[in-house]
């Protein structure tokens, strides 16, 4: 996981699993305890676009569910399929500042109650705005470290490791 708590900026370049992506779309959310909380939309010409939400330092991949997707609630659990996740916390998530168009963020919701779930394929996220009834499901993948970095600081890593590969190849290691 990232310790450095690295930020980007909306129109940002940055790296995602060594691909060059852009920042689009860019949310600070605050906790009920003041803890921050950042969602990034990533997008690339050629591919999908990359949710990611960033807190404490850590990333984690977003990967949203279909709107037809076969998920049953019940109380305090959420079935997808035959896995079953229970709910493990509630995060009530105050709007700070968005740019650009964060999935699953709306301007004129100022305050996302986030529930997360555990279970055997890992973590779950349900997330709904008071006074709406839709409801949005996201499974949370942990990011390693390296996997997302800003652009000049991946530039900075290569240039690094050719550094380091040349003198090892001078010294005859």
């Amino acid at each position: 996981m990232s310790g450095d708590g690295e930020i980007f900026l909306l129109d940002e370049d940055v790296v995602f699993r060594d691909r060059p992506m852009r920042v689009t779309g860019r949310a600070q959310l605050e906790g009920a305890s003041g803890q921050l909380t950042f969602r990034y939309a990533l997008s690339d010409p050629g591919g999908a676009p990359v949710l990611l939400e960033e807190g404490e330092g850590r990333f984690a991949l977003m990967r949203g569910f279909p709107p037809a997707a076969p998920l049953r609630t019940s109380k305090d659990t959420v079935t997808v399929g035959a896995e079953k996740y229970t709910l493990v916390g509630v995060r009530k998530l105050k709007l700070l500042d968005l740019g650009g168009m964060v999935p699953g963020v709306a301007p004129k919701a100022p305050l996302i109650l986030s529930g997360i779930f555990e279970g055997p394929m890992g973590t779950l996220m349900r997330e709904l705005v008071p006074g709406t009834t839709t409801q949005v499901y996201y499974l949370l993948k942990p990011l390693a470290e390296g996997e997302v970095l800003s652009a000049a600081k991946y530039t900075a890593g290569k240039d690094a490791a050719a550094r380091s590969a040349a003198v090892r190849a001078l010294n005859g290691d």
